[in-house]
């Protein structure tokens, strides 16, 4: 198994199970589905935690939220992230009630159209997925580890963030985070943080990225690039390409 791009990170333990992490999946279900075949996941004894982003730009969102249900139901995390924000808000009006077309603009520009469609025989499902992303996390603590989305505005506690930022952040997090406490987050696809050289040594895109206690999971499958799924405290990590 190849190892992820890293640098300067501590040993990490855990006595029991495996700590199991899938980056975003953007409604690509035959991927989630074989990565999860890939690790070997078995409900009850790993712990899985799903970093956000279950919807949009793929074809099969609606598969994936059914999936994700499941996972939930048998013991796995889910985490909100900011396609599933657009979607509520699209559709909904979030927390205000009042839909907008901005908001429904802004969620077609960003894979929204492509999601619906996947909901045309299952129309069904769309209201239950929907109190289903409201019942989500914004994020998670285990083990040490804060689990997020997108990311924490450095210097604030994590009770203090904003929405905006736990589902929407890039450089400020990626450059600016430099505490303790090891974050894992997907959003911003490694071939983002290589393309922008955010980190300039990276050398493999399509892996995993691991910096200064920060960890990168979103691989880029909304672009093309594999799904991954990382054991964090061996850092083996699997991927359906």
């Amino acid at each position: 198994m190849p190892t992820p791009e890293k640098k300067n990170q501590p040993q990490l333990t855990l006595n029991r199970g495996r700590l199991l992490i899938m980056g975003d999946v953007h409604g690509q279900y035959e991927k989630m589905h074989r990565v999860l075949l890939e690790c070997s996941y078995k409900a009850g004894e790993d712990r899985l935690i799903l970093l956000g982003d279950y919807v949009d730009r793929g074809p099969e969102s609606c598969e994936v939220v059914q999936e994700v249900m499941k996972l939930v139901r048998n013991g796995a995390i889910a985490i909100y992230g900011n396609h599933e924000d657009l979607m509520v808000r699209a559709l909904t009006g979030g927390l205000s009630g009042k839909r907008k077309s901005l908001d429904v603009e802004q969620w077609y520009a960003n894979g929204g159209e492509i999601t619906l469609s996947s909901y045309k025989t299952e129309s069904r499902l769309l209201q239950e997925h929907l109190a289903f992303f409201a019942t989500l996390p914004y994020w998670y603590e285990q083990e040490g580890f804060l689990f997020v989305h997108a990311g924490i505005r450095p210097d604030i506690s994590i009770d203090k963030q904003a929405l905006q930022d736990l589902i929407w952040i890039r450089e400020e997090y990626i450059l600016g985070y430099k505490g303790r406490q090891p974050i894992v987050s997907g959003h911003t696809p490694t071939q983002y943080l290589k393309r922008y050289e955010l980190f300039p040594d990276i050398e493999d895109a399509s892996k995993p990225v691991i910096r200064n206690r920060k960890y990168f999971l979103d691989t880029g499958v909304a672009w093309g690039g594999p799904l991954t799924v990382m054991d964090l405290i061996t850092e083996e990590y699997w991927q359906a390409v």
